[in-house]
């Protein structure tokens, strides 16, 4: 409801209460002309006593009539009604509102200031109906509640806040000492939180009112203004950092911007997306009547660093919005400095990233098998490798060996291994005197950290056939009788060969 339109209802409001004691002051003279008339009769003794106790009677109804509606009307509040509220962004990136509020109370000409003081037997009408000034006036902004998103368009999704009727303006409370009327008045809040609308709190006069408020966009050099509360991230190489953005304009017509992300190396490739579809996008429409849209903006990083994208080393680059017009001045791929990019008044924000290497493991052995009898153990050589992209701290091997069995490694933890980076590792695996015959597996894993956090571990499994120990002596009176046997045969066959 515009501020017109509150006062004409105002004023319709006052009218009428107006009127009524007009009607109230026409039927109040006429009880009492008619009770003077029944009084003459009274006394020429032409009308009863009842008859003059009925009109007196009726007279008395029409003065209160008459007081009931003059109340009613010197009751009426003054009318504070919303003139403009103007969202804007200062120089450090604080959220603004200038409001400003009018008094619009309606007020009676000096022909009906004159109507009303001159009736007989009446009181007089206190000057303040006239003039409708309005004293000690404190106005405040609170939040509107959980809303959709605002200006209804752009994928936006259904956000969380503080209840309705939550503060969010600074200073908390402003006062105003007086406002006479048709004067307006302009007061600054700072946003507490970033809204789209909000609820004018005006207490005055003993009454608190309240107005919804959409609030609007300041006209400012860039056609739109891009924020983002998520201005540096971390991600690692190989993964990706999705930024949100928020877009607001002043104007409510409808238009088309380009969307570009400007001095990113090329390994690390870009993508506008719509929240909700998850679309790609190069360019983002405002409907008519839409103000504010909501876009992300992902980035995907290689595998490996280099020259350009280096670990822990800040990658700063700026999201830009763009009418056709400015396109072409941000067409060449090149790198772009911080005045080329304000001095054409795009929508922009500065963001910043930081590549984090991944650490990785890897444990190699020329065999992952052995066989060995009752009684002895196994001894063989691990190759451990740093494969990822940031050192690794603290490297040991640890495993899970059959109950009884004991495993040993050399040397128990390796410091540091830097990337690419190998180191021989021994693996002793001693099993029980008494194990029984049979395949056992041993599960060796790793442990380590880089940049103070866990390396993913990788388990290999080792596996051991346990043969039983053969007997020596018998195996050596087998082979002598064998020996004997084959011995005698060939005597024998001398023998008969010489006869």
């Amino acid at each position: 409801m515009t501020a017109g339109s509150l006062a004409q209802e105002g004023a319709g409001d006052e009218q009428s209460r107006f009127l009524q004691v007009r009607r109230s002051q026409i039927d109040l003279k006429e009880a009492r002309s008619r009770l003077t008339r029944t009084q003459e009769l009274f006394h020429q003794g032409l009308v009863p006593k009842t008859e003059l106790e009925q009109v007196e009677s009726t007279v008395q109804k029409m003065q209160l009539a008459y007081q009931e509606a003059l109340l009613s009307l010197l009751s009426l509040q003054p009318r504070l009604s919303v003139k403009s509220a103007v969202k804007l962004q200062s120089p450090d990136g604080r959220k603004l509102v200038r409001l400003t509020v009018i008094n619009l109370s309606p007020t009676f000409d000096d022909s009906q200031f004159r109507l009303l003081n001159n009736f007989e037997g009446a009181d007089p009408i206190p000057p303040a109906l006239r003039t409708r000034d309005v004293h000690d006036v404190f106005v405040s902004l609170k939040d509107p509640g959980a809303t959709g998103s605002g200006g209804g368009g752009g994928g936006g999704s259904a956000a969380s806040g503080p209840p309705r009727g939550t503060t969010i303006g600074l200073p908390y409370e402003v006062h105003i000492p007086d406002l006479a009327y048709g004067q307006s008045r302009t007061l600054e809040f700072e946003l507490l939180r970033d809204v789209s609308s909000v609820v004018v709190a005006a207490s005055y006069k003993g009454q608190q009112r309240e107005t919804d408020v959409q609030l609007q966009q300041a006209d400012t050099a860039n056609a739109v203004t891009l924020t983002s509360t998520q201005i540096s991230q971390e991600a690692d190489l190989a993964g990706t950092a999705t930024f949100d953005l928020r877009l607001e304009r002043s104007t409510v017509d409808s238009r088309s911007f380009q969307l570009r992300a400007l001095n990113l190396p090329r390994q690390v490739s870009a993508s506008f997306l719509d929240p909700g579809t998850q679309a790609r996008l190069s360019q983002i429409n405002f409907p008519a009547g839409v103000t504010q849209q909501t876009l992300s903006l992902r980035l995907f990083l290689p595998e490996r660093g280099d020259a350009q994208v280096q670990v822990d080393r800040p990658l700063v680059f700026w999201a830009v919005v763009m009418s056709p017009e400015q396109a072409p001045a941000f067409a060449q791929d090149r790198p772009y400095t911080d005045e080329d990019i304000r001095e054409h008044h795009v929508g922009q924000v500065r963001l910043e990233l930081i590549p984090r290497g991944v650490g990785k493991i890897e444990v190699a052995a020329s065999s992952l098998y052995s066989e060995i009898v009752r009684g002895a153990q196994v001894s063989t050589r691990l190759t451990v490798r740093n494969t990822g992209t940031r050192r690794l701290d603290n490297v040991q091997l640890v495993a899970e060996p059959p109950f009884n069995w004991r495993v040993e490694f050399v040397p128990p933890v390796i410091p540091a291994l830097d990337l690419n980076q190998e180191r021989p590792v021994e693996l002793h695996i001693l099993p029980p005197d008494d194990v029984a015959v049979g395949d056992y597996e041993v599960r060796v894993k790793t442990e380590s950290s880089a940049y103070n956090r866990k390396v993913p571990t990788e388990e290999k499994i080792y596996r051991v056939s346990v043969a039983a120990k053969s007997n020596v002596w018998a195996t050596l009176g087998i082979v002598s009788t064998l020996l004997g046997l084959v011995g005698g045969v060939v005597f024998a066959g001398v023998k008969l060969t010489r006869r």
